[in-house]
């Protein structure tokens, strides 16, 4: 429990910092040879959509086997650091185990709202990435209505304990970015979703503009 509310907060913190930036920072720096401006840094508001396959991984696959996911993002990029939040629903094509996937309130759609950032390791055209996320909705909820035993409860029976089955607490993530033109990139990830109740895994391919206001 120390560990999810602590990554939550580092989240949260770092997600801050990078949402403060909605105008636009620039770092200016001359030519020796011309009086021509470089733009070097410049945060930008951005908005993407992304889908791709899911499936469940571990004992997971006792309950489900495979499905479509597909995540909208908002956040801010400043060509090293994306910071921001992820929409995301998963629709699950088949319950393989009924009475399983009632116990854990394993149902044919979920939904997660997931914090999210991402260090791209070099700059350029192409940008390979690491990324990390945890589900603010269930966090805020476990952290408000902690329980002591999460095993030994009867979720048959507590529709509000049924919301806590949903999360992610941790979401790891690795891919690459390339960019189409100015303000638009394409993104392939895989996304790994940890949660107490079940694991899965995803790959999504996703299209990113930055809207100029």
């Amino acid at each position: 429990m120390f560990q999810k509310i602590s990554l939550l907060f580092v989240l949260l913190f770092l997600c801050c910092l990078t949402s403060k930036s909605q105008e636009k920072y620039y770092q200016y720096s001359k030519s020796p040879r011309n009086d021509k401006i470089d733009l070097d840094l410049i945060t930008e508001f951005e908005i993407g959509f992304h889908s791709g396959p899911n499936w469940t991984i571990g004992n997971t696959r006792k309950i489900a086997k495979f499905g479509q996911v597909y995540s909208l993002n908002i956040g801010w990029n400043n060509g090293q650091i994306y910071g921001g939040t992820e929409f995301n629903l998963r629709f699950w094509d088949e319950i393989l185990n009924d009475s399983k996937a009632n116990q854990v309130d394993f149902n044919n759609q979920q939904f997660l709202w997931l914090l999210h950032m991402k260090w791209y390791v070099i700059k350029g055209d192409i940008q390979p990435f690491l990324g990390v996320g945890t589900d603010f909705l269930s966090l805020i909820d476990h952290a408000i209505n902690p329980s002591d035993d999460d095993e030994y409860i009867d979720y048959s029976d507590d529709e509000r304990q049924k919301f806590i089955n949903y999360n992610a607490w941790f979401v790891p993530s690795a891919g690459v970015r390339f960019k189409i033109r100015k303000y638009m990139f394409a993104e392939i990830s895989t996304t790994l979703d940890i949660s107490d109740n079940y694991n899965s895994m995803r790959m999504q391919v996703g299209f990113i503009y930055q809207p100029q206001f």
